[in-house]
């Protein structure tokens, strides 16, 4: 997984605007452990792309105040050093008392956006994730082509090495990942019972071209853990739209 933990930095988690009163008035009482993060934009993640009713998951945190300068993955950050949590919708999930772990409620209601806000010795961090249900198949993930077919058609020359589909609807596809680069970019519509997923492009370094494809019957394994689109062309110049059958593995 390409920084799989920069990326959902800056993506889908976020940080919110500096607050810097509240990072003052929490100085005093800082530990020795907390202290170094006094003021550093941090983010807080769990490692999963979407949670499921009833899971328990590890609670991370970090300071992403290097990234400018090249760091490709945040420094650690105690949980201790996070407080006064607030979670949306209310009652969907609880944190540990001492910030290290998510437990989402039985009955959290299923499609709906998570939210946590917690207070740090910095500024205010923010995470997003997609509630889903106990035995729901889902689609949320990182990808990476396995094979392609095309029936006669020539098939497209460069395999897509990164199909990310993200828990609030985004989706993105690289041909040659390179740090946080991406080719094009948009959003995904899913029809879980129809099968069928459309692709709308909003912006991209590289655009897949007009002869594209990109809607079509899907079929997901209930693990998640193989991805099949069919009739679908997601870009190549030697190839011309040409209907072709991806099969792709989460990684």
């Amino acid at each position: 997984m390409r920084h799989h933990i920069l990326s959902a930095a800056l993506t889908a988690f976020g940080v919110l605007a500096a607050s810097s009163a509240a990072a003052q008035s929490a100085g005093p009482s800082l530990s020795e452990e907390c202290a170094p993060f006094r003021f550093h934009p941090v983010a807080v993640w769990v490692d999963a792309q979407v949670v499921r009713q009833g899971d328990t998951l590890p609670v991370k945190a970090g300071s992403i105040l290097g990234r400018a300068s090249g760091a490709l993955t945040p420094d650690p950050m105690p949980t201790t050093c996070l407080s006064d949590w607030r979670i949306t919708p209310a009652g969907a999930a609880s944190v540990s008392a001492d910030g290290s772990s998510l437990t989402v409620a039985p009955d959290a209601p299923a499609g709906a956006l998570l939210t946590l806000e917690a207070r740090t010795p910095g500024e205010p961090a923010r995470y997003e994730t997609r509630i889903v249900g106990r035995d729901e198949i889902v689609l949320t993930g990182r990808y990476s082509q396995a094979e392609v077919d095309c029936g006669e058609a020539e098939r497209p020359a460069r395999p897509i090495r990164e199909l990310v589909f993200g828990p609030t609807g985004r989706f993105s596809v690289t041909w040659q990942p390179f740090e946080t680069y991406t080719d094009y970019w948009g959003d995904f519509t899913w029809d879980a019972a129809a099968g069928r997923l459309a692709l709308e492009i909003t912006g991209g370094n590289r655009h897949p071209g007009a002869n594209a494809r990109l809607e079509g019957a899907v079929e997901v394994q209930a693990d998640g853990s193989r991805l099949v689109l069919h009739g679908f062309n997601l870009g190549d110049v030697l190839n011309g739209g040409a209907p072709c059958r991806y099969v792709f593995g989460k990684v």
